[in-house]
């Protein structure tokens, strides 16, 4: 029952939440371009809220990326490695960025609190509701890292592999 929960609040936060926002991205691009190009104005709003919603849509992609272990890598010295020495890696690096996240999550979110009086000049929106992706970014990808540093050392310890979710684009 608790897997269903998590798993339905990841993918509320990963898949329909960006999803949602990915057509509005598409909305005000559309519209922006329609205006711009064949009515000769341009639309500020339009501008604001196709900027806005690409960013989410960019720190939610990245968050989900990282769910599945497909996120960008340099990893032709990487495959090379026994998988040993890919695990002890793995779990180094994991741990790392996890420190990393640990350290800036406050900070983040204190800032995007802090420009709520700074509104967008079409929108009139609080930049907090900008901001505040940057620490849910952080936050799931705090999560999915410390799901697969403990799937890691697991199997580094010798125990069953985990059976991990297959990304819905395959």
């Amino acid at each position: 029952m608790i897997k269903k929960i998590l798993r339905w609040i990841f993918d509320f936060f990963e898949v329909y939440l960006p999803v949602v926002i990915f057509l509005i991205l598409i909305f005000a691009t559309t519209i922006e371009v329609i205006w711009r190009y064949i009515l000769h104005h341009s639309l500020p709003w339009a501008f604001e809220l196709s900027t806005y919603s690409f960013v989410w849509v960019i720190f939610l992609g990245a968050a989900l990326a990282k769910r599945y272990q497909r996120h960008i890598r340099c990893d032709i010295l990487f495959k090379k490695l026994p998988r040993r020495a890919q695990l002890i890696s793995e779990i180094f690096f994991d741990s790392l960025v996890n420190v990393i996240l640990l350290i800036v999550i406050v900070p983040c979110i204190r800032y995007a609190f802090w420009c709520y009086p700074i509104k967008a000049s079409a929108l009139r929106i609080p930049w907090t509701y900008l901001l505040l992706v940057y620490p849910l970014f952080v936050l799931l990808l705090f999560i999915h890292n410390s799901y697969w540093i403990y799937s890691f050392i697991r199997e580094l310890l010798g125990k069953k592999v985990t059976v991990h979710e297959v990304p819905p684009w395959e």
